[in-house]
């Protein structure tokens, strides 16, 4: 009878303990998107004006930082006019090089388009950037239409900056600008760890 006891308390043990350590390694974290966060802490979603078919192609995008490790699943394009073809970037800000180049399709004026991408592992603490070139573009700015100081904090991301660029050349974006964040592009991120 002990025998019989204890084999079932041990069992018991056996199967709590296995069902806490599946638990801790497959904790699902929460989705984010930080675009949304970072224009209502800057006050860049007082005001937003479209501009359309600018003369002008410009690579434009914002540096992050992730405050925990994670990934990149999905990008997000919002531009007011439609468009065949829109390249998205995501680059290492320390070498400027690129992580990932993908190319968005069939954009209809006024709607955001969400593509999914083979995941990007993010790590903690590094500086990155996320791109796009278009000549379409929505400026958000505040209505005192004053500066920003950077970082924003946006969930497990801060925002360093924003940054632009002339020209239709996939290139590193360097001119900085603290009044205004023109897109939108953003990212879709998860926490792994």
């Amino acid at each position: 009878m002990k025998t019989k006891v204890l084999l079932l308390l041990l069992a018991i043990a056996a199967v709590s303990g296995c069902k806490k350590g599946s638990t801790d390694k497959t904790k699902k974290y929460p989705e984010e998107n930080p675009l949304a966060d970072y224009l209502a802490a800057t006050g860049f979603d007082q005001n937003t004006t479209p501009q359309v078919n600018l003369g002008v192609y410009r690579e434009l995008g914002f540096t992050f930082t992730p405050k925990v490790k994670g990934e990149i699943h999905a990008v997000t394009v919002k531009i007011p006019d439609n468009a065949d073809n829109i390249r998205v970037t995501i680059w290492k800000v320390s070498d400027k090089s690129v992580l990932k180049t993908i190319n968005i399709t069939d954009l209809t004026a006024g709607d955001e388009k969400k593509e999914s991408i083979n995941p990007i592992i993010l790590e903690k603490d590094v500086q990155y950037l996320i791109s796009f070139n278009t000549n379409d573009v929505y400026v958000h700015f505040r209505t005192d239409q004053g500066n920003v100081t950077y970082p924003i904090v946006a969930g497990n991301l801060t925002i360093d900056g924003c940054w632009a660029r002339i020209g239709t050349a996939q290139a590193y974006p360097e001119d900085y600008f603290f009044d205004a964040y023109e897109g939108d592009v953003s990212f879709i991120f998860q926490q792994t760890e």
